[in-house]
C-alpha cells in the first residue's frame, strides 16, 4: 500500500502540471517563435556540441543533419551556438563508442537506447546533472519539481541524476486493423480470442474475400505486436512476479510459436515474411487489398499515415474496402494490452568532459520551452502551419512540409514534454476537424483510445515485466552470452514456425530453455532478480504506466470531445 501511495504522489504531479498547462494553452500557442531569441546580454554566445540522429531522410536541398534550416534556427534563437554531430540511427552504439574512445564525443548526447547509455555511466563517462540543474536551470528544474516521477527514473544507483528526459503521451504504439467489408461478406464477426482470430484468418485466406476467383489473400501479416498478444516474447522482459520472485514466462513463447506455426502451415501469412525485414512487402500487400488483418505501428505520425494516406491508397486499389480497429484478442495466456509508448523517457546525457555545463543547461532549458517544442515539431507559424479550429498548428502545405519538416521529427528536441506543450502536443490535436479525412482520422483515434481505456479498466495486463527502456542493461561479463542466447533462440523460434511437424511448439521451447542454460541463463535470471528486488519500488512499472494513462485521460477526453 505504501508503494502505491508514494507512486501516486510522484505521478500526480504530472497530471496537475498538465491541467495547468492545458488551461494556459491558448496563450502558449499564440506566442511568437522568437520568444527565446538571441543572447540577452548582447555578448557572444557560448559554443557547445550535441549529437543528432541521422535517419537518412533529409532532402539534398535542405543540406545535412549538421547544417540546415533548423540548425540555423536553433543557433539564431537559442542561447548557444550548437555544433551538431550526426549519428547514423542504425549505427548509434558503434559511432558513440568511437567518439568517446577518441575523446571527441560531443557535450550533449541524445540517445534513446539505455543499453548504449548505461555502459557510459558504468564507465564514468557521464557528468552528474544535479549541480547543473540546481545552479543554472529554470525551465527543466521546474519540470522535475512538478513531475517527481521524472526525477525518480533519471536517478542512478549512486543517488544522482545522470539523464535528461521527458514525459510522453501514453498511447498504444501498435494496433490491429481488420477488413470489416471482408467480415461482412463472409458473415463473420470481430474476433475476440486468438482462436477466433485464427479462424477468421483461415476464412480470409481460403474463401476469396476479394472476389477475384484466386487464392491470393492473406489472413494477416507477421507485424509488430503479435507476440504481445501472448504476453510478450522479449528475452529481457519475459518475466512475471510470483510473490516477489521473477519467473520466466516460457509459456508465452510456446503459445506464440503454436499460433504462428498454424498460420504459416495454412498459408495464412506470407511465407516469405522472414526476408521482409522492414515490413515493406507486408505493407504493400495490405495497400493492394490482399491482407485481412494488419498489425501496424500506430502512434504519432503513423496514425495520420494509416488513416489518411494509406486508407486512401487501399480504397483506390480495393474499392469498397472498410477498415475497423480490432481490439487485441484474448490469448490462452490471458488478456494483454497493446504495447504502450514509454510515458517517462530518458533521452539525453552529458559528456563528463563538457567544458561549459552552464551553456549545456541553458540549451536544455531552451529545448524544454513550449515555443521551442512547437517550432521543432510543427515548423514556423505562417510558413509551415497556421492556427486551426482548436488553436493548434495545422499544416499549410503538406508537400512543402514533407521536404522542410520531414527530417525534423523529434530528433533536434528529444527532451520536450507533452506536459509542457499542453493539449497541442497531443496527437489528437494535430487533426483539423474541418477537413473530412482528418476528422475521420481523429474519430478513429478516439475510438482507439476508448478501446484502450476499456481494456485497462477490464484488467488487461502489460505484455512484459515493464517497459523495455526501464529495464537494466545486462552487465558486460554476461552481455555476449545474452546476445548469443537472443540470436540463437530467435532463430530457433523462426525455424520452429516454418518447419511444419518436424518441430513442435513444446520441443522448440524445451530447446530454447537448453540454449538459455547454455548461455548462462541462470546468471542472467539472477541478475534481473537482483535488480528487481532492489528497484521494483522505484523503477517505472506497469501500475505506474497505467496510472499515467489514466491521468492523461482528462486531457485526451477534452481534445476528443
Amino acid at each position: 500500500m505504501l508503494k502505491m501511495t508514494r507512486r501516486n504522489a510522484l505521478i500526480a504531479g504530472a497530471s496537475l502540471t498538465l491541467l495547468g498547462v492545458l488551461a494556459a494553452c491558448g496563450n502558449n500557442d499564440n506566442a511568437g517563435n522568437n520568444a527565446q531569441s538571441g543572447d540577452s546580454s548582447g555578448g557572444k554566445k557560448p559554443t557547445i556540441s550535441a549529437t543528432v540522429y541521422d535517419r537518412g531522410t533529409i532532402a539534398a536541398s535542405e543540406g545535412t543533419m549538421e547544417k540546415n534550416r533548423w540548425t540555423k534556427w536553433i543557433n539564431e534563437n537559442g542561447p548557444d551556438n550548437v555544433k551538431f554531430t550526426a549519428i547514423p540511427r542504425t549505427e548509434s552504439k558503434q559511432k558513440l563508442n568511437t567518439l568517446f574512445a577518441s575523446g571527441s564525443a560531443p557535450d550533449l548526447i541524445f540517445e534513446f537506447d539505455p543499453n548504449i547509455k548505461n555502459p557510459l555511466y558504468d564507465q564514468k563517462q557521464l557528468m552528474p546533472l544535479d549541480d547543473m540543474i540546481n545552479q543554472y536551470s529554470t525551465t527543466y528544474k521546474k519540470l522535475l519539481e512538478d513531475n517527481p516521477i521524472l526525477k525518480q527514473v533519471s536517478t542512478k544507483s549512486d543517488g544522482k541524476i545522470y539523464e535528461f528526459g521527458k514525459l510522453n503521451e501514453a498511447i498504444p504504439q501498435f494496433i490491429i486493423v481488420i477488413r470489416q467489408d471482408w467480415l461482412d461478406k463472409l458473415h463473420l464477426t470481430m474476433p475476440k480470442t486468438t482462436e477466433e482470430m485464427y479462424q477468421v484468418a483461415k476464412a480470409f485466406t481460403e474463401q476469396d474475400p476479394d472476389g477475384n476467383g484466386k487464392k491470393d489473400t492473406y489472413g494477416l501479416n507477421m507485424g509488430p505486436g503479435l507476440g504481445d498478444i501472448f504476453g510478450g516474447i522479449n528475452l529481457s522482459n519475459s518475466y512475471t512476479d510470483e510473490n516477489g520472485k521473477l519467473v520466466r514466462t516460457w509459456d508465452n513463447f510456446e503459445e506464440y510459436i503454436d499460433f504462428a506455426k498454424r498460420l504459416y502451415d495454412g498459408g495464412m501469412i506470407d511465407k516469405d515474411y522472414i526476408t521482409d525485414n522492414n515490413g515493406a512487402k507486408a505493407n504493400q500487400d495490405f495497400l493492394n487489398g490482399k491482407t485481412g488483418m494488419f498489425l501496424v505501428q500506430s502512434n504519432y505520425s503513423f496514425w495520420n499515415k494509416l488513416w489518411i494516406s494509406d486508407y486512401k491508397t487501399l480504397q483506390t486499389n480495393s474499392p469498397g474496402a472498410k477498415l475497423e480497429i480490432m481490439p487485441y484478442p484474448k490469448s490462452p495466456r490471458g488478456q494483454f494490452i497493446n504495447w504502450i509508448n514509454n510515458p517517462v523517457q530518458l533521452t539525453a546525457v552529458v559528456n563528463r568532459n563538457a567544458k561549459n555545463p552552464e551553456a549545456v543547461m541553458k540549451y536544455v532549458d531552451f529545448l524544454s520551452e513550449p515555443t521551442t517544442g512547437r517550432t521543432l515539431t510543427n515548423g514556423i507559424e505562417g510558413v509551415h502551419w497556421e492556427a486551426g479550429p482548436t488553436s493548434c498548428p495545422n499544416p499549410i502545405d503538406q508537400e512543402k512540409n514533407k521536404t522542410e519538416l520531414g527530417y525534423l521529427g523529434q530528433d533536434y528536441n528529444m527532451i520536450f514534454s507533452v506536459v509542457s506543450g499542453g493539449k497541442c502536443s497531443f496527437t489528437a490535436s494535430s487533426f483539423n476537424p474541418d477537413k473530412p479525412d482528418e476528422k475521420f482520422a481523429k474519430d478513429k483515434f478516439k475510438e482507439n483510445m476508448d478501446i484502450f481505456y476499456n481494456m485497462i479498466d477490464q484488467g488487461a495486463k502489460f505484455p512484459g515485466l515493464t517497459h523495455l527502456e526501464h529495464l537494466p542493461s545486462v552487465p558486460q561479463d554476461l552481455l555476449v552470452d545474452f546476445q548469443n542466447a537472443n540470436t540463437e533462440i530467435n532463430n530457433l523460434i523462426t525455424k520452429a514456425i516454418v518447419s511444419g511437424s518436424k518441430i513442435t511448439p513444446d520441443s522448440a521451447v524445451a530447446d530454447a530453455q537448453k540454449l538459455w542454460a547454455k548461455f548462462n541463463g541462470a546468471k542472467l535470471d539472477a541478475f534481473y532478480q537482483e535488480w528487481y528486488t532492489a528497484n521494483k519500488d522505484t523503477a517505472l512499472m506497469p501500475d505506474d504506466i497505467f496510472q499515467i494513462v489514466k491521468d492523461q485521460k482528462a486531457t485526451q477526453d477534452e481534445i476528443l470531445k
